[in-house]
């Protein structure tokens, strides 16, 4: 045993000589040996008369040789040698650690001291940092996990160091790591998103994120909300807390982008657009696509291994919504007008690239009907316990009003957080950056009639030109980010998940207890139950987002909304459910808005894409696509309810999409007879309480026709005055200013008046397109009077001697089409030809009709070739109206000295059928009163609240009535 043991000790003696010599590179012989290469002596080990050698004797040799500062000056030989002369303290120890492991076969007996040897000296030295005080550690140890991210021993190197350094105290690895994150802050800084180095410090987060400390520290240190206090913040302003998080580590890897950093800093791309046709546009878009997703597909990675710690996962979301809390200002209207602003709150690249990593994390369930979509807890928006991360989120607009209370000591999962996250980073990024492209269209269209204008001698021709450059750059970048492939099939995945998550809502019970196991599908409309609470607990920008995903691609990128055709019965189950749902979806403009989405899908017209038989599968085989009438009318007649009212130039650009729908809806069947029983329902039930739906409809279809069609010749009549005005004197003797004043106000009135041409041809034709099928509820005394004055009125300019009035210059250019117009009136009154009531009702209009009317309107029929059967129908309905007008002339001469109160008050007539107002104690003509009732239910007198029901029938004076006109008709 003792010769056993003998033998054991001079072995492992030969192996710790070996080990200094090979691993180490390091000598006591102060002469070079001839089959030895090159090595550093080390003078003291050499001072010391070493028999056997020990692991004591290594961990010595070691430290003398960490303790060199200069080893080239004691190497044995002249050969130098870069491993040789390492004198960085945790690379040479790497280095022995790979040499050792290289050979571990040959020191297997002691391998593992050795190791532990050296792991030892590398966590000394990063926790006690002061016995290198002349060496950057954090800044070698960077270098280290950048290099082993392409070498296998030194990843091992470096992962035994990390597994040891979590053993000891966390202020000291704080200290290290948090050191370590500002050389890799800085590496990062100049690096552009498609440098692979900048991918290689992701990789090494991704490594790192095994050890759930260092995760916690690199989201804690520095964490940016500490340098505002919240308690004390104002509501109106945010302080540089929001920009303070581009400042971090994974600030700094978020905001990589093409979109400028700085507000004010010049876009890298499209620099020079109008020179560059569309193939070159298509280069550079791809060029800034393909590798944006490369970078956007590390982040998201890098994130989802962040995410899946349990141990960290907080630490991540809290980091998140802290950022949101933070630039909360960035998405309000006010912070886009000031660049100045823009400077508190992180670049718009930054939180697109949050955004993809949000919409990549919720991915998994980002399906329809998924059964995951079951887990989202409506609650989680309206809470403020400490669970929620998005802290300011209760504050949002709902989507009907809640009035409950605050809801505590609630637990979140992470598919609710990542859910509401998802969506509210798209409203900071996309949804905001939608709004700001269609700002720079107005903005460019702006400046191309300008340029149009004035023409290219103008002095202020190069300005313009600079300007409209500028601006085309700063489109073309934004809308390239935006079209990217993935954001789009991401937002699509999610904003279908979520129009199937958001009917559920709608369809379940109010206070369903019971578990859901699956989503609900809708099966019939109108949901006649109480409207579910959770639903008060959802923000509007959900439903934002999801319009403004439709609109843009739409607007934007044609060919992509041709490939989300499967996902469309998704987002008109939303259309249908919602759009004429105020119990559901109070805000009106929202419910408009739906409109404008369902209009993206009509064919037949340069801004729609899907194809006809797709549109028509969807008007005609979409399970509850009957209720679209109903829906549409709804919303129609909703923007002006009291309390719901919206600016005029709002309601028509709401009514322009409900337009097209109704025309291109008109075309089936199934859809027109659901009108008509509107219509037949709203005429039996014309003096209801509550006016029925198709009668509010037709009178606001009305109103716009009147307010349209009136506002239109306005216009034209004021461009003619501005045309004449430039060719008289006064124009000559005018200053620049004054010209240019003058051209500024007379471009504005064509606007206008353009807008205003199109809005009331429009009009006219759906009236035309509705009266063609349906007539009897027009002819009701209310309606009827109504309709005939204003065609008559229109008529009267149209074809009268004011229509010399409408004659202005490059008539197409305003889309003014008089002779159009005089064929849609012609039209509307050829629809009631057969109606004695309507033809009575146009001969008794005092203010436009007279017997010259007809022939006039004929006359410019014939001008601009009407159809000869159209012109001989309108000759004989002209000719039977004046029957009833001579009628009337008699009748008038037998009543002309009707006694006053037989007389209605506000028409003027004598009355049919008086009642009496409850407030005020005034009688009028019962079809004054539905009339009335229709716009507003107030007694015009008192302003107290009034409906048909409420009005008081005078019995007595209508016999009184009757009585006196059967005795003068005697």
């Amino acid at each position: 045993m003792p010769e056993t043991s003998s033998v054991i000790t001079t072995v492992n003696s030969i192996l710790y000589k070996d080990i200094v010599k090979l691993v180490l590179l390091c000598t006591i012989n102060e002469e070079p040996s001839i089959s030895s290469s090159s090595t550093v002596y080390l003078t003291d080990l050499a001072s010391l008369d070493i028999k056997e050698w020990t692991k004591s004797q290594v961990d010595q040799a070691l430290f003398e040789r960490l303790r060199i500062s200069d080893p080239s000056s004691q190497l044995i030989t002249t050969n130098r040698n870069e491993l040789l002369t390492e004198n960085r303290c945790l690379f040479y120890l790497s280095e022995c650690y790979q040499r050792l492991l290289r050979e571990q076969n040959y020191f297997q007996i002691i391998f593992d001291d050795i190791q532990k040897l050296l792991i030892d000296h590398s966590t000394t030295a990063i926790l006690l940092p002061d016995m290198y005080n002349d060496q950057d550690l954090s800044k070698q140890w960077l270098e280290l996990l950048i290099a082993s991210h392409d070498n296998s021993l030194l990843c091992k190197y470096t992962d035994h160091v990390n597994s040891e350094l979590l053993l000891s105290s966390k202020d000291e690895i704080k200290l290290f790591y948090k050191n370590v994150f500002r050389h890799m802050y800085k590496a990062i800084q100049p690096l552009d998103y498609f440098s692979n180095e900048l991918i290689s410090y992701i990789d090494i987060l991704m490594h790192l994120s095994q050890w759930s400390v260092l995760v916690q520290i690199i989201f804690e240190i520095p964490h940016p909300k500490t340098i505002s206090n919240r308690s004390t913040r104002s509501s109106d302003m945010q302080s540089a807390g929001g920009r303070a998080f581009q400042d971090t580590l994974i600030g700094s890897l978020l905001s990589k982008s093409t979109l400028p950093s700085m507000p004010g800093r010049p876009f890298i791309y499209f620099d020079k657009p109008k020179s560059m046709n569309e193939r070159d546009l298509e280069i550079t878009t791809r060029t800034i696509c393909q590798p944006m997703k490369i970078y956007q597909d590390y982040l998201s990675r890098l994130f989802k291994v962040f995410v899946k710690n349990a141990d960290v996962r907080n630490n991540v979301l809290q980091w998140i919504g802290d950022c949101f809390y933070e630039n909360q200002g960035k998405n309000k209207e006010w912070s886009s007008h000031d660049p100045l602003i823009q400077h508190a709150f992180v670049s718009d690249g930054f939180l697109l690239n949050l955004n993809i990593v949000l919409l990549n994390l919720v991915k998994p369930f980002a399906e329809p009907y998924s059964t995951k979509l079951l887990k989202i807890n409506p609650l989680y928006s309206i809470c403020q316990n400490e669970t929620v991360h998005l802290k300011e989120l209760y504050k949002e607009t709902r989507l009907i009003n809640y009035e409950g209370e605050n809801k505590d000591e609630i637990m979140f999962n992470f598919i609710t957080e990542s859910f509401y996250m998802s969506h509210l980073c798209y409203s900071y990024s996309v949804h905001r950056l939608h709004r700001i492209l269609l700002k720079i269209s107005e903005e460019l269209s702006r400046i191309r009639d300008a340029i149009k204008s004035h023409g290219i001698n103008h002095e202020n021709f190069k300005r313009l030109e600079k300007s409209m450059q500028k601006g085309l750059t700063v489109f073309f970048n934004i809308k390239c980010v935006l079209n990217e492939p993935c954001l789009l099939e991401l937002s699509n995945a999610l904003f279908t998940a979520t129009c199937t998550w958001l009917v559920h809502l709608a369809v379940c019970p109010n206070q369903n207890k019971k578990l859901e196991e699956q989503i609900h599908v809708i099966t019939k409309l109108p949901l006649t139950s109480e409207a579910n609470q959770q639903l008060s607990y959802v923000p509007e920008f959900i439903i934002e987002n999801i319009i403004g995903f439709i609109k843009f691609i739409n607007r934007y990128n044609k060919q992509y909304f041709q490939s989300i055709a499967p996902s469309i019965k998704e987002y008109v189950d939303l259309i249908l459910v919602f759009m004429g749902d105020a119990n559901r979806l109070r805000n009106p403009h929202l419910r408009a808005s739906l409109a404008e989405v369902l209009e993206t899908i009509l064919p037949d017209n340069d801004n729609r894409t899907l194809n006809n038989s797709f549109a028509e599968t969807i008007f005609k085989e979409h399970p509850l696509i009957e209720h679209l009438p109903r829906v549409l009318l709804d919303v129609f007649v909703s923007i002006e309810l009291t309390g719901q009212a919206v600016a005029f130039e709002q309601k028509f650009s709401y009514r322009r999409p409900m337009y097209e729908i109704l025309e291109y809806m008109w075309k089936f069947d199934k859809h027109r007879i659901q009108i008509q029983k509107l219509a037949s329902y709203a005429e039996q039930h014309i003096e209801d309480a509550e006016a029925p739906l198709f009668l509010r409809f037709i009178n606001l279809l009305m109103n716009d026709a009147n307010f349209l069609l009136d506002e239109a010749l306005t216009y034209m009549a004021r461009l003619k005055q501005n045309q004449e005005g430039k060719e008289r004197d006064e124009w000559n003797q005018m200053s620049e200013r004054q010209r240019e004043e003058f051209e500024n106000t007379f471009r504005h009135t064509g606007q206008i008046a353009r807008y205003m041409n199109i809005m009331s041809i429009k009009t006219l034709i759906i009236l035309n397109m509705i009266t063609q099928n349906i007539q009897s509820i027009f002819c009701h005394p209310a309606i009827s009077e109504r309709l005939a004055a204003m065609l008559n009125y229109f008529l009267q300019h149209l074809v009268g001697p004011k229509r010399r009035n409408l004659k202005v210059r490059d008539l197409n250019e305003y889309l003014f089409e008089p002779s159009k117009l005089v064929a849609k009136v012609t039209d509307i009154y050829l629809n009631f030809a057969e109606y004695d009531q309507f033809c009575s009702a146009v001969s008794n209009d005092g203010m436009s009709y007279n017997e010259q009317l007809f022939p006039q309107a004929i006359e410019v029929l014939e001008r601009i070739r009407h159809p000869r059967e159209r012109i001989d129908a309108f000759f004989k309905l002209g000719e039977h109206i004046k029957t009833i007008a001579d009628q009337h002339k008699e009748d008038d001469a037998i009543y002309n000295d009707a006694p006053e109160e037989y007389i209605d008050q506000i028409s003027s007539i004598l009355m049919n059928d008086p009642v009496m107002l409850p407030s005020s104690r005034t009688i009028l003509d019962r079809s004054t009163v539905i009339r009335l009732l229709l716009d507003n239910q107030i007694d015009p007198y008192t302003r107290d609240s009034l409906h048909m029901q409420d009005v008081i029938p005078q019995s007595e004076l209508k016999h009184s009535i009757e009585q006196w006109k059967a005795s003068r008709r005697r």
